[in-house]
């Protein structure tokens, strides 16, 4: 996983510290630059194939203070690797130290932090992308592209276990991982946790707001560009409204930074994305809601995953708005317990996933990994 790419190599690889913990950062053009993708991907093919122009993500793991090890040993010893996809107008900062948290609680965890659907480092090809290209079901698309431009997936035999996936979205994002394909995911071992999933198939009221919004500033004319400035401090208090105030700074950057016709898009993709999900077995599914969320209905939402038969023990409502799991100043206390309490269900589930993982040769594992270790 991951063992072709040597990160003396990649000028964009920058290190953080933080306690027990290391963040490496990385461009996918980068990579396709020193020859570091699958044999089969140039970064040509994955712009064709999900419309973006480039791909950014952070790679978070547990770093001992006295024995050092590399992003390749991490992967190499890790039990399960954990994926956190934010929502419209946000970037991977929306998370805040929850990766490194994680990180730092479970030293068999790698988590990426990525930056998608055209928001971030991972902006489209084109100023205004097409609907299709901006939907719940290409962006998660374009996530299996990339996980196998990475070599992350499919899962490889150069490993001492199998390790699992575990897909984290909020908001857009959490209603992409209700339209993933699992086409090749039959062997894999892998889970789902969707917050505040903004999935709209049973909510006319929203999607027709969304689809008007969207089309209205699809048509907006550059000359009034300043009108779409004036409206962000206004969206994102509704969006954001208990968020800590790092996180409704990040969304006004990202808003500001981003196309307009990338913005509406999404929104209209949002809107008009009105079929059910297909799946017959959801039981790889987690859903967090939050009480008093202004963009996502509480009631709504319980009834499609009703609909869906999902049952009582893979849902659960905290108190709390969109951003129920963020805390700072101005946010409500309940928000603090929320992210301790969404820490420990994460846990619970790495922990539940983590037996099924299917054991591999360890002498090829050895071999690999000596060849490509930094």
């Amino acid at each position: 996983m991951l063992s072709s790419i040597k990160q003396t190599k990649i000028s964009t690889a920058i290190h953080y510290a933080h306690t027990h913990a290391e963040t490496e950062s990385f461009l996918l053009s980068d990579l396709a630059r020193d020859t570091l993708l699958a044999h089969d991907v140039t970064l040509e093919s994955f712009q064709q194939a999900t419309g973006l122009a480039n791909f950014y993500w952070e790679t978070t793991y547990y770093q001992h203070p006295y024995h050092r090890r590399s992003l390749q040993q991490a992967l190499a010893e890790a039990e399960g690797y954990l994926f956190f996809m934010h929502g419209w107008t946000g970037s991977r900062r929306i998370w805040e130290k929850l990766p490194i948290q994680l990180a730092v609680k479970n030293k068999r965890l790698v988590c990426f932090n990525l930056d998608v659907n055209g928001f971030g480092n991972s902006p489209f090809l084109e100023e205004t992308p097409s609907a299709e290209q901006c939907s719940p079901a290409a962006l998660i698309s374009a996530v299996d592209h990339w996980l196998r431009a990475i070599n992350l997936w499919p899962a490889q035999s150069a490993h001492e276990t199998q390790p699992f996936y575990l897909f984290i979205g909020h908001s857009m994002s959490g209603a992409a991982l209700f339209f993933k394909d699992i086409t090749g995911w039959e062997n894999e071992n892998y889970g789902f946790y969707a917050l505040a999933p903004a999935l709209f198939c049973n909510d006319s009221q929203r999607r027709a707001f969304f689809k008007t919004m969207g089309l209205v500033g699809v048509n907006l004319p550059p000359s009034l560009n300043a009108i779409k400035n004036s409206l962000a401090p206004h969206v994102i208090e509704i969006l954001g409204n208990g968020a800590s105030p790092a996180v409704k700074n990040e969304h006004l950057r990202i808003y500001s930074q981003t196309t307009f016709g990338t913005i509406a898009q999404v929104i209209y993709a949002l809107g008009v994305s009105a079929d059910m999900p297909h799946r017959t077995d959801w039981s790889r599914f987690r859903v967090a809601l939050g009480h008093k969320d202004k963009i996502v209905n509480l009631a709504n939402t319980l009834d499609l995953l009703e609909e869906l038969n999902f049952t009582s023990d893979q849902v659960k409502v905290m108190l709390g708005d969109h951003y129920f799991f963020s805390f700072g100043e101005d946010s409500p206390a309940s928000h603090g317990q929320n992210r301790q309490c969404l820490i420990d269900d994460i846990q619970l589930f790495c922990r539940q996933l983590a037996p099924k993982a299917a054991k591999v040769d360890q002498n090829h594992y050895n071999n690999e990994y000596n060849v490509h270790k930094v």
